[in-house]
């Protein structure tokens, strides 16, 4: 500032003198810091042009703001007024800061507000110094000094008393307790020379955790009082143990999932155990969150099925109330998803118009709700569940539908429960059907007057079938016939010499299989001395019948061979994906959707009485795609009110 300026300050200073303003006399503590405020408040400056300027005795230039110091934090210049903090305490930047106060501090001092667009004003103050009270000492009722910054730890319902004291016999010095910032108490006089205040906390709550107790002694108005602090430390037991699962009990049986335990309220934090029945668990994660006192344990939990209604239990230790049980318990129900009791795929053979069933049978824990059937042509139709007796955890549910044209390809079964779908479903392979396909036989002699024959079941067209073999002479008369499930058949030889010969087929409900032609030459035991004459001739014997036999089993890897691949081929003409309809037409949409299931109940809902505008043919087969419960009925007959199949 130059010295015209000084100049000019100066003289409006001293014209300011004749002034009549109001005097406030206020009081700073010798040895410490005073700050002097300008105005009644924060003092707001109109424009870049206002300030503040502070005079002692009205001749003395002091400080001025804004300045450099304070032009560098403001940002917008057209209001002109900050703060600064120091210690948690913020104030007015056009308050006069006097650094530890001596006896030349004290005097008038003038604050003049130099407005833009309105008159200026002067605040004068008068200071007068005092000595500083003395510092206040706490003690507790057995009249110990409490020096350590900190009372307790409590408990709750605990009693306690706090005394401050202070060494003064000043009129106006002032003793008082704060409580979290807030006077709660004032001083009253014991003795001469010495103020005294009492806090007494009666049956302590939670709200007494980390309270924070002052003790001021003040005796000065611009001076910060002197004080002493106590904290308060409380032990206390949790409010509350909570195993978090969301109202969710059931666990997937081997699926790890990750529960947490939270402890809220207890001090100090808990040491925190998992237990599932009589065995510890191990947490995988211990974190402790003093925003608003948390404690939170994180277990990962992958039970097994013995595991299921065992009590998995959280329990918080609190090390100084021994005494106290803090837990919290669920009951775990443990499950899993269906799984499909065929592990692999079965071939179904279907004739057109002839009623066919598909049965699926999975086990779940708990019950399936429903079964959902797949098409190769995207059809889903869900059909209802039914336990299957004298077996734990297994259900059933079968589809019956009567086959059309190109009704051909993959079905696939899947059950839903409440740990979800089925991962792998059942699977059915849905191929044209008829009757069985021959067996492959092979003749096996084995000690004298016994020849076996097995046979080797071919493709059964769909239906269970049954082996016949017709045992007849040279001649052709039967001499024996025998019918076996299994194809292993056990055939003495006669007494006689004759050449037999055998002819083996198959047999189901859709008819009988081409006839295969076994024949067969009885054989006479010989002799031992026979055996020993013979030794050579007999080993040529017994290759040859080896090789015969190899013979027998290629030939039969063949016959395999081609009726397989013939089913295939008569298979591979339709295509799965296209339904063809009478009129030329092709379906391609699911008779209805999977937005329409219930997965709230097991029972699966179908509209008997629903028209059926997509009716193509006027055959006796039903005009709907799906009919519940007539499998053995004529389209013209009541169906029963039970639901266990479904047509298609």
């Amino acid at each position: 500032m130059t010295v015209q300026n000084i100049l000019i300050l100066c003289t409006l200073f001293t014209s300011a003198i004749g002034l009549e303003s109001e005097v406030v006399v206020l009081r700073a503590v010798r040895g410490l810091d005073a700050r002097l405020p300008c105005g009644q408040g924060k003092v707001f400056l109109d424009g870049p042009d206002s300030y503040v300027l502070w005079l002692k005795n009205d001749r003395d230039f002091i400080y001025r703001f804004p300045n450099e110091d304070s032009e560098q934090r403001v940002a917008n210049r057209d209001r002109i007024y900050g703060t600064s903090c120091d210690s948690g305490t913020c104030y007015d930047d056009t308050s006069l800061l006097l650094k530890r106060v001596s006896e030349q501090d004290s005097g008038i001092y003038r604050c003049r507000i130099h407005y833009q667009a309105s008159p200026s004003l002067d605040y004068v103050i008068d200071v007068r110094l005092v000595d500083a009270p003395g510092i206040p000492r706490i003690y507790n009722e057995a009249n110990e000094e409490l020096k350590r910054g900190y009372v307790g730890p409590l408990s709750l319902g605990s009693d306690l008393t706090l005394i401050c004291e202070v060494d003064d016999d000043q009129p106006d010095t002032l003793v008082y307790w704060r409580r979290n910032g807030v006077m709660i108490e004032r001083a009253h006089t014991v003795r001469p020379g010495v103020l005294r205040a009492d806090v007494h906390v009666r049956n302590a709550t939670r709200d007494e955790l980390d309270a924070h107790y002052e003790c001021l002694a003040q005796n000065a108005d611009v001076t910060e009082p002197l004080s002493a602090s106590v904290v308060i430390k409380m032990y206390l037991p949790p409010m509350k143990v909570e195993i978090r699962l969301n109202n969710n009990y059931d666990f997937e049986a081997g699926q790890p999932r990750v529960v947490d335990c939270v402890v809220v309220g207890c001090v100090p934090p808990p040491s925190i155990t998992w237990h599932l029945g009589d065995t510890l668990l191990r947490p995988s994660v211990h974190k402790e969150l003093h925003d608003g006192n948390y404690t939170v344990s994180s277990l990962t939990l992958a039970p097994s099925l013995r595991d299921s209604k065992h009590d998995l239990v959280c329990r918080a230790h609190n090390s100084h109330l021994p005494s106290s049980v803090f837990e919290d318990k669920v009951t775990l129900n443990v499950g899993y998803r269906p799984l499909c009791l065929s592990p692999r795929e079965e071939t179904i053979g279907a004739i057109l118009d002839e009623t066919e069933t598909i049965s699926c049978v999975v086990e779940a824990s708990p019950p399936p709700l429903q079964f959902s059937w797949t098409f190769a042509d995207s059809r889903i139709l869900y059909t209802s569940v039914k336990s299957v007796s004298g077996h734990q955890n297994r259900y059933t549910s079968s589809l019956t539908w009567r086959p059309r044209d190109g009704d051909v390809g993959a079905v696939l079964c899947r059950a839903t429960n409440a740990f979800g779908e089925q991962r792998k479903p059942c699977s059915y392979s849905i191929a044209q059907g008829g009757p069985p396909c021959t067996p492959d036989c092979v003749v096996l002699r084995s000690f004298p007057k016994t020849i076996r024959v097995q046979c080797q079941k071919a493709w059964d067209g769909g239906r269970p079938q049954m082996i016949h073999l017709e045992l007849l002479t040279s001649d052709g008369t039967l001499i024996h016939n025998v019918s076996n499930q299994a194809g292993h058949f056990s055939i003495p030889d006669g007494d006689d010499e004759r050449n037999m010969t055998a002819v083996v087929y198959a047999s189901s409900s859709r008819g009988r299989s081409e006839k295969r032609v076994l024949h067969l030459q009885t054989i006479t035991p010989l002799s031992a001395s026979a055996i020993a004459e013979n030794e050579e001739p007999q080993s040529w014997t017994h290759w040859l019948e080896v090789g015969a036999g190899a013979v027998a089993v290629a030939a039969a890897l063949v016959a395999t061979t081609l009726c397989v691949k013939a089913f295939k081929a008569k298979r591979d003409q339709h295509n799965p994906d296209l339904v063809p309809r009478s009129d030329g037409t092709f379906h391609r949409e699911p008779d209805f959707t999977r937005e329409e299931r219930l997965l709230g109940t097991t029972n699966i809902t179908v509209n008997q009485l629903a028209s059926c505008p997509n009716q193509y043919t006027t055959s006796p087969v039903p005009s709907c795609r799906v009919l519940v419960g007539c499998a053995a009925r004529s389209p013209s007959q009541d169906c029963p009110a039970t639901q266990h199949s479904y047509y298609v």
